[in-house]
């Protein structure tokens, strides 16, 4: 198993029906010994919101064993090989164990803080063991040795001996992987040591933030475990994804070791409509405007240095570039772009046309296929007015028009990759295709069950829902921020 599998913080977001932004960003990555102003008051909304109000599903009150279900989900979150604290550390957890609840009511969450920072130390103890074990004589497989690397359910370490042997058999196994690959011993030294030093680096990245994200996503799924919170940057990305738009320079940027670099460019942004970059190329400084100080970003988070470069319509931005063949220390080029709002195409509603071909005396028939995968609606155009906002229902019923048109014979909608998104845009979209009848359930606080019965057509914008619209985004899959190769749009 990789080191770099085991580092499984989470960074979920939150997705509530009502919008719920108000954290700011650390100034530097040390873990604050507490919430600040706006974290304690996101978490007491959070607790409003999913233990103390009408629009959780289910309220679940912050009581004994909610809390101890928060701490084993937070712990599990941090440490889920449980290859980082020992059985110790867990002991001087122990008396947070009853508290974490109240803690989130009241907006004081010193005790998950403590835990965090003792997180970043105990990693970067571990990951600090592993690079010197390359400089030992220990990748001897002459014996019979083994490597449980499923540790899910194994139990804590009871001490830091018993760590750092499971710590030898894992980097062992990390270098038996490589040399079965083919590479040779001074390869797999630097390999590793490269591995290792860069999930070292995106460790000293987490900060504030990411702890009280990860104390808030341990509490939302112990309520339910379709909830997540959305802190700002999440909640940024989900709006785009939804909107099917950004205001930048069109371009996918992920972390490549200490630098960002460019894996895509989206066509008839203004990165790709200058002609001046290319896939791989590496940023080095960003700067505001034509003029002013450029701003050195190498080792920076992916999502700082997104922030930077994103920004309003009209407004521009100064790159540093070095191609992906020069060395890191070549004099850049240097790009000035204004920043342009772009359109997603590749995620809206796409269709084609499959033919079946004429068998047992049945004629050829011609089936419309639509493959949507996300009920996207740009909220604020919607709130706008705009007449030209981002809304599926309005694309599938162009194409159902043109299937129309071309005289299908069927159509078939196609979500098996839809992972959700606006309930508007569900509930209207499922107009085109049913014509009256109840299309919402609803399940109220209390149990009680209900139905919109309405026996008018439900057509886009008449059909209706007794919830709240809300975004409900796909439940994503926990990763590590000391992974962070997560590509990001600019």
């Amino acid at each position: 198993m990789n080191l770099s599998r085991k580092l499984s913080v989470s960074l979920i977001a939150l997705s509530l029906s009502v919008p719920l932004v108000l954290m700011a960003r650390a100034d530097n990555n040390a873990i604050p010994t507490s919430a600040d102003a706006d974290q304690a008051t996101t978490s007491k909304l959070v607790y409003g919101l999913l233990s103390d109000s009408r629009y959780a599903y289910r309220p679940g009150q912050l009581n004994a064993a909610t809390s101890a279900d928060i701490f084993k989900r937070y712990l599990e979150a941090l440490d889920s090989g449980k290859v980082y604290f020992t059985a110790q550390d867990i002991a001087k957890f122990s008396p947070y164990k009853d508290k974490l609840g109240a803690a989130i009511e009241n907006g004081q969450l010193d005790p998950a803080f403590a835990i965090f920072a003792l997180y970043k130390q105990r990693v970067n103890q571990r990951i600090s063991y592993a690079r010197g074990l390359l400089k030992q004589n220990i990748f001897d497989f002459s014996g019979n040795d083994r490597w449980y690397y499923d540790r899910e359910d194994a139990a804590w370490a009871k001490d830091t001996a018993e760590l750092d042997q499971i710590w030898r058999q894992s980097v062992r196994n990390d270098w038996l992987r490589l040399k079965l690959a083919g590479k040779k011993p001074d390869d797999i030294i630097k390999t590793l040591d490269k591995r290792y030093a860069n999930n070292a680096t995106a460790i000293a990245q987490l900060d504030g933030t990411d702890a009280f994200s990860s104390v808030l996503n341990a509490y939302t799924a112990s309520i339910d475990p379709h909830t997540d919170y959305f802190d700002p940057r999440s909640a940024d990305r989900f709006n785009e994804s939804m909107s099917l738009s950004l205001e930048g320079i069109g371009a996918r940027l992920q972390k490549q070791d200490e630098v960002t670099v460019i894996r895509e460019l989206i066509p008839g942004g203004p990165a790709a409509l200058s002609n001046k970059f290319h896939s791989g190329d590496r940023i080095v400084g960003v700067g505001q405007g034509t003029s002013g100080p450029m701003e050195d970003v190498v080792g920076w988070r992916t999502d700082d240095v997104v922030d930077k470069i994103k920004g309003k319509q009209g407004t521009q931005v100064r790159l540093d570039i070095v191609a992906p063949e020069a060395s890191l220390d070549s004099q850049p080029k240097r790009v000035v772009l204004t920043r342009a709002k772009i359109r997603l195409e590749e995620q809206a509603a796409k269709s084609q046309v499959l033919k079946l071909p004429a068998a047992n005396g049945d004629p050829e028939r011609r089936i419309g296929v639509i493959k949507l995968e996300a009920f996207y609606q740009d909220f604020e155009g919607r709130r706008k007015n705009s007449n030209d906002y981002a809304s599926a229902t309005r694309d599938v019923a162009k194409l159902l028009q043109q299937f129309k048109a071309q005289n299908v014979n069927g159509v078939v909608l196609d979500l098996r990759n839809n992972g959700g998104g606006s309930l508007d845009e569900a509930i209207e979209l499922t107009g085109l295709f049913i014509d009256k009848g109840p299309v919402v359930q609803v399940r109220e606080s209390g149990g009680r069950v209900s139905v919109d019965a309405d026996d008018k057509p439900a057509s886009p914008g008449t059909a209706r829902s007794r919830s709240s619209p809300t975004a409900v985004p796909p439940r994503r899959r926990r990763s590590s921020p000391a992974r962070s190769r997560t590509t990001a749009a600019g």
